[in-house]
Formats: structure tokens, C-alpha cells, sequence
């Protein structure tokens, strides 16, 4: 809200400017006018003194009322000459309202009782149409035989001080509705008791229906920050810093308060300003979180490892054990069927990790497929243990979706003279080893694996994989294929379809017509199984093959369009052997046809879709 374009700091700059004003001012005719007041009715010659140096207005009235005498600050006060004034009856002269008039008997009835009058104030008409306001003591005036002849005046001009004031409830108005209008919350205290809060106080506490006012500022805030707080109160702090709180739920408020000093209703008190920086305090704890974790396996990274590594671990955590870990096979999973189901497996990792180390162990992501465990203060026996247990739990996963299999190479740190570097280096060396000496049973693992999802995920079996082994290699060796491009076949008539292992179930078991988005899924499977082979070392060989093995003689296959020659005979031939399985043994889809009728089509279709000379070569073997 703008309110005449004053800022609520400047607003609040603007109330202590006038509150220090209105106390200067105050003070000064304070002094003056005690420094009068000590004179009247005692020492006669110091009272003409001040009457004509002093700028409190002074005059002297007789018994009568009427004005005998006057210095110069009255006549400023009043805007009349002197003539004016003297010889007048001061009530005349000098404006004293009607429902005044009884105060003003009852002060003038002290005085002839010999009682101390107190002073009141005056609204006086100045000459110039302004008005003046005045505060006005009353001191006896005795003759010589101690006889009340008349009266002493003394009129401070507090025009200057209700002006001030004026400005500063105007001021203290604003603020009011600055706080109503302010995003922060915002309290006004007396030496602790809250005087005043706003909206956006009460939103932030969740007060509900609970009024702030008349409890304690220190009932919102913690108490292991009230020595801090009352501190910078004390010292009347002008700068922010940072607390927290709690709502009336319970839930922790982190917020960062600035206060100053100020004056409000005619009261010294104090003004906090509370921003509410839990979001951002929760931002910046994520973001120094995310410093040193991994944000999907929530592991220590790599950055923390390296610090740990280079500042923390000392002479005391020798020996400090490395075993460096790499999961086999992510890509091959993320390829098959995803990131998502690349990053599940992560996690599967991640936890293991963490249940087989021991509590006092860092277990961390180095990056990609590797994970890293520190074992400090750790014997070979420990070490072996937590290698045991992992091992353990990949062999439990032999028969799942996606079994575990992690390599893994160990080292020790024994002394701070070794270069942290060179032991992480010797524990990856190992892992690489052990790598190249498990790769038979990795290979064996991967590609039972494969095979076990593709006959859980469609109507392939076992026999059907048996059967196709069985003529592809009569017909590569009846064609004098080498034995490497037989081995090769041997491997392809188990995966060609491996692709089928991404295809949703749903659509690859279906017993109806595939529509078309869903017959457009099921042609990617040969790219799918491409990536697959192409991202498994020990099944690469067959990756074009197997992208291959729909592609039709004329060219109307997919997913390449590739026509004649173009096409590899390991492809050409497994598409025919395929074909003709389908046909004779048939499919919860389609049921089988004699061996005859199966070879008559393959006859019909050669030169379209099939290797013609295959074609004629299969139906003579």
C-alpha cells in the first residue's frame, strides 16, 4: 500500500525524529520554566531578570485580574502590543474557554488558600487568526504585609509541541495501517507485553481466535533465543538476525527479526518486524544437503567422499578400508526398459549397500554405476564380512526381473603417508579384475536373464527356442556357413525377440487384433533389442541381426526398409526358420498348419519377404 509514499522504515525513522524532538523541546522550557517558578513570590529582583531575558512568556495580574506588566515573549504568544495587554483584564486578553472557567476559579481559590496551583492549558486567539496553544502556571503576588495584592504568569508557548504531537499521531495512524497492510508480522511491545500485533502476526502463529495482545513477546519465541533477543533489545540493535519460533500447532518457524525503539501512544515501546524464512532456511538446508548427497539415492556423492577423504580422517582411522562396487548391467536396463526402472535399480543398490555396512561406515555414489564404502578403524575379517553379505544378497536375486550383480575390488589405507588417490585407484584396479575374471558367469547371468523375460513376457518358450536352434543351425550348415556365424545363429535364435521384453504385456498378450498405436509399439521392438545387444559386450555381435530379422526381401519390412542383399543371412534366415515354427506350432492366436502348407507359403512368399534362396534351400532340407 502507499501511503504518501513513505516507506514504513522511513515512517518509523520519521516517529523517533519527532518523539526526540517533542523531548528536547520539553525539556528545554521544562528547565526555564523551573528556573521561574523557584523565583515567584521570593526573590523579586531575579524574577524582573527572567521576566526580561527569558523566552517563557511572562506577566503580572492584580487582584483584580487586570494585567499590570508583561515581557516580550508574551506579547509574541498573544500578538498584542503591550498597550494592548496592560490595563485589560487578563481573561479577556487571554482565551479561556467556558468550560474552563470552573478549573480556573478552583486555581485562583488554591492560590488565596495558600495551596500550589497546577497548570492548565489555554487556546489562544493570536492577532494573525492562528491559534496558540499555552500551558499556564499561576504564582501569588504579596505586599508588604504578606497580603495577596495580585498574581505572577508564566505561559510556555506549546504551540510547537502540538504540532509535534499532531504529527506524531498522524505518524502512529500510518503505522497502524502500515502494519495491517505489511506481509510481516509485525508485534509492538512494552518491556515484553504485546501491545498491538497485526494480520500478518497472527497468520504466522496461527493464532486463530487467541488474541496476542496482553501476553508476552517471549511466548513465541524459543527459548534458547531469548538470551540473544533481549540482548540486541537492550542494546537497542537496529540491524537483523535470525530466530525461530513456534506456531500454535507445534511447527517450528524459522524467521529473521529487526526491531527498533519507538514511540506509540504517547509510550516508549518497541517494534519487531518477524520474516518468515522457514522456506527459505528448508532451500538453503536442500541445497547444502544436495552439496554432499546424491539426490536419488540420498548416498554421500563423490564431492563429500573427497572432503571426508582430504580433512576428516586421521591417524585414528587407520586402518581405513575402500571397497569400490560396480553394478553391472544399467545400462542394459536402462535401455530395455527405461531410466525409471535404471534409477529403481540404483536405489535396490543403494539400500544393500547401506544394510550390509556397518553403522559407523560412509557408503556413497562415485558416480554413475559405482558406489564407494569407507570401512575406518576396520579389520580384513569386517571388510570380508560386508563383502559376504552383499554377494550374498546379489545370488538371492538370480531369479527376479532384473537380478543384481555388482563387481566389486577392495584396498587399504594403513598409513597417512598413502595418497588417498593411489589406494582409491588399487581398489578399482581389483574391482576391474575381479570384473574380466567373473565376466563368464556375468554373461551367463545376463543372458539367462534375458531369456527368462522374454519367455515370462510372450509366446515364446523354451521348446520354441529349442526348435529354432535346431533348424537354423541344419540350415547355416547346409549352406556351409563358419562355425563363428553358427554360434552366432545359435544366439540370435534365443534373442531375436528380445526387444518384446519393453512391450507392455497387455498389448504382447493380446488376443485380438493389435490396433494401431498398438501394432506401432510392438515394431520398435527390433531397435529396442538392438540397444540391448549393443549395450552388452557379450551379445553385441548379434545386434544388427537381430535389428534386422523383420526386414522383408522387397523392402516393405521395417524397421530399416531394407531390401534384397542388404539384409544379413543371419537375419534372413531366422525370420524364415521363425515364420515356419509359428505356422506348424501355432499360437493361442493362430492355430497351427501342416508342415506342407507351412512350406507352400514360405514358397509363395519368397522374393517378398523372405531370402528366396534360403527359402529353397530350407524346404529341400
Amino acid at each position: 500500500m502507499d501511503i504518501d509514499k513513505i516507506t514504513k522504515t522511513q515512517l518509523i525513522n520519521k516517529l523517533i525524529e519527532q518523539h526526540q524532538r517533542i523531548k528536547k523541546l520539553e525539556k528545554r522550557s521544562k528547565e526555564e520554566i523551573d528556573r521561574i517558578k523557584s523565583t515567584l513570590g521570593k526573590d523579586e529582583s531575579k524574577f524582573k531578570s527572567l521576566m526580561e531575558t527569558g523566552s517563557i512568556g511572562i506577566l503580572t495580574i492584580d487582584d483584580k485580574g487586570i494585567i499590570t506588566s508583561c515581557n516580550d515573549a508574551i506579547l509574541d504568544f498573544s500578538g498584542y502590543s503591550r498597550s494592548n495587554l496592560i490595563g485589560n483584564y487578563f481573561s479577556k486578553k487571554v482565551f479561556i474557554s467556558t468550560r474552563d472557567i470552573p478549573r480556573y476559579i478552583s486555581i485562583f481559590k488554591n492560590i488565596l488558600s495558600g495551596k500550589e496551583a497546577e497548570p492548565f492549558e489555554i487556546t489562544q486567539h493570536h492577532r494573525d487568526g492562528q491559534i496558540r496553544y499555552g500551558e499556564v502556571y499561576f504564582g501569588p503576588v504579596k505586599d508588604g504585609n504578606e497580603k495577596l495584592s495580585g498574581f505572577k504568569v508564566i505561559i510556555r508557548d506549546i504551540s510547537r509541541l502540538k504540532d509535534f504531537e499532531k504529527q506524531l499521531k498522524d505518524s502512529e495512524e500510518k503505522l497502524d495501517i502500515f502494519l495491517e497492510a505489511s506481509l510481516d508480522a509485525i508485534a509492538i511491545h512494552e518491556n515484553g507485553k504485546i501491545i498491538k500485533v497485526n494480520q500478518a502476526f497472527r497468520d504466522l502463529f496461527n493464532t486463530g481466535t487467541e488474541c496476542p495482545e496482553g501476553r508476552y513477546f517471549s511466548d513465541f519465541i524459543a527459548e534458547d533465543c531469548m538470551e540473544v533477543l533481549e540482548k540486541k533489545i537492550k542494546e537497542d540493535y537496529k540491524g537483523s538476525f535470525e530466530i525461530y519460533g513456534f506456531k500454535s500447532s507445534g511447527s517450528k518457524i524459522y524467521m529473521e527479526v529487526s526491531g527498533r525503539n519507538i514511540l506509540y501512544d504517547n509510550k516508549e515501546v518497541r517494534m519487531e518486524v518477524l520474516h518468515d524464512i522457514s522456506e527459505l532456511r528448508k532451500a538453503g538446508e536442500k541445497i547444502k544437503y544436495l552439496k554432499f548427497h546424491d539426490s536419488l539415492t540420498e548416498l554421500y556423492n563423490r564431492t563429500y567422499l573427497e572432503k571426508v577423504l582430504g580433512n576428516v580422517y586421521r591417524e585414528r582411522h587407520l586402518p581405513l578400508n575402500f571397497i569400490i562396487c560396480d553394478l553391472n548391467g544399467l545400462k542394459l536396463v536402462n535401455d530395455t526398459f527405461g531410466y525409471v526402472e535404471g534409477d529403481k535399480l540404483l536405489k535396490r543398490v543403494a539400500k544393500i549397500l547401506r544394510y550390509c555396512s556397518r553403522k559407523e561406515d560412509i557408503v556413497a555414489r562415485w558416480g554413475g554405476d559405482e558406489f564407494f564404502i569407507l570401512l575406518p578403524r576396520s579389520t580384513p575379517r569386517e571388510v570380508d564380512d560386508v563383502l559376504y553379505k552383499i554377494r550374498n544378497i546379489c545370488a538371492g536375486t538370480r531369479d527376479q526381473k532384473i537380478p543384481l550383480n555388482i563387481s566389486m575390488g577392495i584396498s587399504a589405507r594403513v598409513s597417512l603417508d598413502q595418497d588417498f588417490r593411489d589406494v582409491i585407484k588399487e581398489a578399482e584396479d581389483n574391482m576391474y579384475t575381479n570384473k574380466l575374471l567373473e565376466r563368464k558367469s556375468i554373461y551367463n547371468s545376463i543372458i539367462a536373464s534375458l531369456e527368462r523375460m522374454l519367455w515370462e513376457k510372450s509366446h515364446e518358450t523354451r521348446d520354441h527356442a529349442e526348435r529354432l536352434k535346431g533348424m537354423i543351425l541344419r540350415l547355416g550348415k547346409s549352406i556351409n556357413m563358419p562355425q563363428s556365424k553358427l554360434d552366432e545363429l545359435v544366439l540370435l535364435s534365443t534373442l531375436h525377440d528380445i526387444g518384446k521384453v519393453a512391450v507392455p504385456d497387455s498389448i504382447l498378450m493380446k488376443k485380438g487384433k493389435l490396433n494401431r498405436d498398438e501394432w506401432k509399439i510392438v515394431k520398435r521392438h527390433p531397435e529396442i533389442g538392438y540397444n540391448i545387444a549393443k549395450s552388452t559386450p557379450q551379445i553385441a555381435m548379434v545386434a544388427e541381426d537381430i535389428l534386422a530379422h523383420h526386414e522383408w526381401w522387397d523392402g516393405s519390412g521395417y524397421p530399416q526398409n531394407l531390401q534384397g542383399d542388404e539384409i544379413p543371412v543371419n537375419s534372413c534366415i531366422t525370420s524364415i526358420v521363425d515364420a515356419y515354427d509359428v505356422m506348424t506350432m501355432g499360437r493361442p492366436y493362430k492355430e497351427p498348419i501342416p508342415e506342407k502348407e507351412a512350406k507352400e507359403e514360405l514358397i509363395r512368399c519368397a522374393g517378398t519377404q523372405f531370402n528366396p534362396d534360403l527359402v529353397d534351400q530350407f524346404v529341400r532340407i
